[in-house]
């Protein structure tokens, strides 16, 4: 079985890879006959397609592919992106390659940067020195003052007149403006 695969994952990259290069990129140009070049194998950096490709180099067909190099719409990149082609994340680094052998770049890429060492929390000492006479302070969150299962009815009836007297507050001041 896992010789089938290998044989389909074989054939869909070649189907969608370059054919000068013969990698995976998110940037291709379809010929007039369907056929797809990379933007890197197709143009120079004058972004006019290179004399020796006047000529599909599969089906020969002359002037298949635009003489100037044409602005690739985001869809076909996000296309190219669906089929599994990924840009290395790493800055600088230029290589795309599938999604399958992007784990295999990552820990030889030559722009990756190395992670900074993790770093422990240092514990926060109080400015007042702790004596054992000294009573444990607990920190006060929401949390801990609103929950159901410690609470009492009278926490209930303040937390009501508390929200009662803002509800007032805020009306009256929306009346007096």
């Amino acid at each position: 079985m896992t010789a089938r695969l290998q044989e389909i994952q074989s054939s869909y990259e070649q189907r969608f890879n370059c054919m000068i290069c013969l990698c995976p990129r998110l940037q291709m140009v379809s010929g007039y006959c369907q056929h797809r070049i990379c933007t890197q194998c197709l143009y120079n950096e004058d972004s006019i397609r290179k004399p020796s490709l006047d000529k599909c180099p599969t089906c020969q067909k002359e002037e298949a592919f635009p003489v100037i190099r044409p602005a690739i719409p985001e869809d076909v990149i996000e296309i190219q992106r669906c089929l599994g082609v990924r840009a290395c994340p790493h800055s600088g680094c230029t290589m795309e390659c599938w999604e399958w052998e992007m784990e295999e770049h990552l820990k030889s890429c030559p722009n990756r940067q190395p992670s900074p060492p993790k770093q422990t929390p240092k514990k926060r000492r109080s400015l007042m020195p702790r004596t054992e006479d000294t009573p444990k302070m607990s920190r006060v969150t929401r949390s801990s003052t609103f929950n159901l299962g410690n609470s009492r009815p009278e926490d209930f009836q303040m937390g009501r007149r508390r929200m009662n007297l803002r509800r007032s507050t805020q009306q009256q001041t929306l009346n007096n403006h």
